[in-house]
């Protein structure tokens, strides 16, 4: 049985496969396309711009994040610092009445100078009157001691 190529001639059966048609065979060389610089510039552009507005964002979001805690810390602050201002308030009432006690307890020791100062003039024995050579001549007599009491 005779074999026969795609063009229709008969081929010998002497090869192993018949010879087939190259498909470029014939076809026009293809025209070659100028790579399209706008649409790649234009690509690179709207690329660099999301990177940009994705770091943009973050950089929100972490400015976002630190104006709450500032805000926490502000009304912190105002609670220490109506805290420190009660306390200035009680340590000068404080500081009031300890000028008053201390005022009060000079007064004081003034009275009871002034009371021991009377009690000594009371106690003080009368100014002595000329000793009579009959007196002096007298031993003080020794006194016994008191007995202890068990």
């Amino acid at each position: 049985m005779p074999v026969f190529d795609e063009n229709g001639n008969q081929v010998s059966t002497e090869e192993e496969l018949p010879r087939m048609k190259d498909p470029e065979e014939g076809l026009p060389p293809p025209v070659k396309k100028p790579f399209p610089i706008l649409p790649a510039v234009l690509g690179i552009v709207a690329l660099v711009l999301a990177v940009v507005a994705v770091v943009f964002f973050l950089k929100a979001n972490t400015l976002e994040q630190e104006v709450g805690i500032l805000k926490k810390a502000k009304t912190q602050l105002a609670t220490t610092e109506a805290k420190l201002q009660d306390a200035m308030k009680e340590s000068q009432k404080a500081k009031a009445e300890l000028s008053q006690v201390k005022a009060e307890l000079d007064s004081t020791r003034a009275k009871n100078q002034a009371l021991e100062d009377q009690l000594a003039k009371k106690k003080a024995p009368p100014p002595a009157a000329k000793k009579s050579p009959a007196q002096t001549d007298k031993k003080p007599v020794p006194k016994k001691p008191a007995p202890k009491k068990p």
